[in-house]
C-alpha cells in the first residue's frame, strides 16, 4: 500500500523521518493524555428546584414575560416604524424605494425567525421527556439551519426581484429588528 499511517509501523514517520527519541515522545505523550481522559469522569448533580432558587433566585426560574408572539409583534411594530421612518425620507406618507427596502429587510428577519418557531413548536410536541437532550439539541441545530438558509435565499430573493432597492433602509432595518432579541432579554 502506499499511504501514509501515523501510527502504524510501516509509516513515513516510522520510516527514519522522525527520530526515535520524537517518536518514544510522542507515544508518551498520547499515552498521558488518553490516561487524563480515563480520569476525568465527572460525577453530575442534579439540583432540585428549590435548590435551584436558593442557589440562583427565584426570579431565574421565573418564566419570561415576553412570549414568541410578543416578540414577533415587537419586530413587526419596529419594521413598521422604520417603514414610517424611512418613508418620510422620501414622498409624504407614500411607499418610494427607501420604505420598500426598509419593509423588506424587516420582513427578512422576521420570516426565517417565525420558520424557526414552527419548527421548535413542533418537534417540542413530538419528543418525549426522555429523549428531550438529544432531539431538541438537534432540533435546534436543524432549526438554525433553516433559519441561515431561508435568510440567505430571502435576502437573495430581495436582491433580484426588487431593482429599485436601497440598501442602507434595508439593512439598518434588518439590524434593528434583529436587536429586538435583546431588547426582549433585557424586558424579561
Amino acid at each position: 500500500m502506499n499511504y501514509i499511517d501515523p501510527k502504524g509501523s510501516h509509516s513515513v514517520k516510522s520510516r527514519g523521518f522522525m527520530s526515535r527519541d520524537v517518536q518514544k515522545a510522542e507515544s508518551d505523550r498520547n499515552a498521558i493524555w488518553d490516561n487524563e481522559l480515563d480520569d476525568s469522569k465527572e460525577d453530575v448533580k442534579l439540583y432540585s428546584k428549590a435548590e435551584l432558587e436558593e442557589i440562583l433566585g427565584a426570579k431565574a426560574l421565573r418564566p419570561s414575560k415576553i412570549s414568541v408572539k410578543r416578540l414577533f409583534v415587537l419586530q413587526a411594530i419596529v419594521t413598521a416604524i422604520s417603514c414610517i421612518a424611512w418613508s418620510a425620507k422620501g414622498k409624504p406618507l407614500g411607499l418610494d424605494s427607501s420604505a420598500i427596502s426598509a419593509l423588506l429587510g424587516g420582513l427578512v428577519a422576521i420570516v426565517p425567525a417565525g420558520l424557526f418557531a414552527m419548527r421548535a413548536k413542533v418537534l417540542a410536541g413530538k419528543t418525549s421527556k426522555a429523549a428531550v437532550s438529544g432531539a431538541s439539541v438537534f432540533a435546534l441545530v436543524t432549526g438554525e439551519l433553516i433559519k441561515i438558509i431561508a435568510t440567505i435565499a430571502m435576502f437573495f430573493l430581495v436582491i433580484v426581484l426588487y431593482p429599485q432597492l436601497d440598501w442602507l433602509p434595508l439593512l439598518l432595518t434588518y439590524v434593528l429588528v434583529l436587536k429586538c432579541y435583546v431588547l426582549a432579554w433585557f424586558l424579561k
